[in-house]
């Protein structure tokens, strides 16, 4: 879905959009804008994020632009429209940066939709004694949180009222501790194929 200037007039950037006698009206401002600055505010949008995601982005922006008093008061409109883009991008990475934080996974506990091969069962029973073993690296809450959540398949409210502390710590603890295994199973990797 591509964003539509506020006016019928929204030419090349050679065609004059002020208003009537010359007078710049709100949607003419926005309208040139637009019109000179769209590819460029895409361009910037996707050194950060997809394509479809950068166009809701600018629509976005574009649609915080309509919601001012005045806009075409601001001198400096299309910074103003950058910065917007620039926090909205940064307020998307956040959301989808605590999606995947909240819930991580690491090979030896993915559920996969297919039957798996001889050598991925071998693969997951190796790294699942690797990761019992880094488990007994992490403190005890850490460990137990994970245990719990993980392997005996308490919800995260139950993790939480079972050891007395917020279901924020219990995600803070299960991330940690699949965090740790996942450097420690990565390292041991690279070791191994250093050694070969």
């Amino acid at each position: 879905m591509s964003f539509r200037p506020p006016v019928a007039a929204a030419g090349p950037a050679g065609i004059d959009l002020a208003g009537p006698n010359g007078v710049d009206t709100r949607n003419s401002a926005l309208a040139r804008l637009f019109v000179a600055h769209n590819q460029e505010l895409l361009a910037f949008l996707m050194t950060r994020l997809s394509e479809a995601e950068a166009r809701e982005v600018a629509q976005e922006s574009y649609a915080r632009l309509l919601r001012l008093d005045q806009p075409e008061t601001l001198s400096f409109l299309r910074a103003y429209l950058f910065k917007t883009a620039a926090n909205l991008s940064i307020d998307r990475l956040r959301h989808q940066q605590t999606r995947h934080a909240t819930q991580p996974q690491i090979g030896l506990l993915r559920e996969l939709e297919t039957e798996p091969t001889p050598e991925e069962l071998i693969s997951r029973d190796q790294e699942a004694r690797l990761a019992a073993k880094y488990l007994q690296e992490l403190p005890e809450p850490c460990r137990r949180a994970f245990l719990l959540y993980r392997v005996y398949e308490y919800s995260l409210s139950e993790v939480a009222q079972e050891m007395g502390v917020s279901e924020r710590m219990i995600r803070y603890y299960v991330v940690q501790a699949m965090d740790h295994c996942r450097v420690r199973i990565k390292a041991d990797r690279q070791d191994e194929d250093a050694g070969k």
